[in-house]
């Protein structure tokens, strides 16, 4: 299904948990008051972080399952050796992601445990997502989990952000998918009548119509099988006309064995046995050629490379972002940056920077993965002459999240597409 939002607020989070989990070796505390809502969110959560790290496995537990995913961690550390359970490592590099689903049935001394197993053993490369509904997580408990812990708190919705939901659901033709959620959450009353009224008719229609279809096609089976069976029995009265030999076992299957043999030797003819019948071979038909337009080469891979080029060419970026890498690629060096996630288009980026106050000097930079010719745009905070300003930067309450400290050079190498050079085999 399209992956549909209240707010676009609510994808910039998302977006930057699903780059915490992946790249940025961090933990994410989701909340919701309403369970529906929570699990709605989650799995498009989990849907994005699948395709952001498709070498990691994502596995689910409940709260009942403390004690084994404890135990799991313990066995997991115990195959390491000390050097490499103590070491960071690739923050990019996960082995594994555990969703707790209901984690405010767990106990909090669960959690914290879980907190502190991470924070000793980073080597592990286990990352934990939390899925909290109903029961707000406490200050306590969030401090307890350490600095390597992620919130997304998610907002019910009003109901201009429903109405404006529902029609983004009409327009992408899953607004029936939708509705059970609306339903729970009690947010289909902001939708207008006459757009329900609407949908639901045509949903009459579409179930009466299937009905008669359906009716049809046992019609059509039945006359079916009447005609193949009909088809079948005219073919064995056929064979049966032709070969009558064929078929004498029916005429001998209740006699005496014994007696059938004996007629069979007094009655035998002592002319000599005709010659068994050649099977009669079909006339041979003639084989006709049949020519075929010849299809248009294919493209080589080098003439490929250079299309897909010349398209890349093609795209321009807005002004705000030509700023942004214009002053970047002017940035002395070395200098310490800032940065508060990726995010696939220049709005989702703005409304970010415009949500928080530390993001008020913030500059928007155009980067580039490598075989992606679309640019993300990131949010840089900077520059900053030593790391320790940059990291003392990173803990202003007023920012998104606390940021990933890079230098200048870092983000100066993904201004420009990275062009993939492909050889002839």
């Amino acid at each position: 299904m399209t992956d549909l939002f209240f707010q676009p607020l609510d994808q910039a989070r998302m977006q930057a948990c699903v780059n915490g989990v992946a790249r940025e070796g961090m933990c994410v505390v989701v909340y919701c008051p309403q369970a529906e809502l929570l699990n709605y969110y989650g799995h498009i959560f989990l849907n994005h972080l699948h395709e952001a790290m498709p070498s990691g496995t994502i596995e689910s537990y409940s709260p009942s399952d403390s004690d084994v995913l404890i135990e799991n961690f313990n066995q997991m550390v115990s195959e390491m050796s000390v050097q490499e359970a103590l070491k960071p490592g690739n923050l990019s590099e996960v082995n594994k992601v555990w969703v707790i689903k209901s984690a405010q049935n767990m106990d909090p001394h669960e959690l914290e445990l879980l907190g502190q197993l991470l924070q000793q053993f980073p080597g592990s490369k286990v990352r934990f997502i939390l899925w909290m509904a109903e029961t707000e997580p406490s200050a306590s408990l969030l401090n307890a989990l350490g600095a390597k812990m992620m919130r997304w708190n998610i907002a019910l919705p009003n109901s201009a952000e429903t109405q404006s939901f529902w029609n983004q659901a009409r327009a992408a033709g899953v607004e029936e998918d939708v509705r059970p959620m609306l339903e729970q959450l009690k947010l289909l009353e902001y939708v207008p009548a006459a757009l329900r009224a609407v949908k639901e008719s045509k949903s009459s229609g579409a179930v009466t119509r299937k009905n008669k279809k359906s009716r049809l096609t046992t019609l059509q089976v039945a006359l079916w099988s009447l005609l193949l069976v009909a088809l079948l029995m005219c073919s064995t009265a056929m064979v049966a006309w032709l070969h009558p030999g064929a078929f004498a076992w029916l005429k001998n299957q209740n006699s005496d064995p014994v007696i059938v043999k004996a007629e069979t030797k007094s009655d035998a003819p002592t002319e000599d046995p005709p010659e068994p019948e050649q099977p009669v071979k079909p006339p041979q038909t003639t084989q006709t050629t049949q020519t075929t337009e010849a299809s248009p080469p294919k493209l080589p891979e080098e003439s490929k490379t250079l299309v897909a080029n010349g398209e890349e060419s093609l795209l321009e970026l807005p002004d705000e972002a030509l700023a942004g890498k214009r002053w970047a690629e002017q940035l002395p060096a070395p200098r310490w940056l800032v940065l508060h996630g990726a995010y696939k288009s220049l709005a989702i980026a703005n409304q970010v920077k415009k949500a928080y106050p530390g993001l008020k000097n913030s500059r928007v930079v155009p980067v580039y993965k490598p075989k992606e010719p679309l640019a993300s745009f990131v949010l840089a905070s900077g520059p900053f002459e030593s790391l320790q300003f940059a990291e003392e930067f990173t803990k202003l309450s007023t920012l998104p999240n606390p940021g990933t400290v890079r230098t200048d050079r870092n983000l100066k190498n993904r201004l420009n597409p990275v062009q993939e050079i492909r050889t002839k085999p």
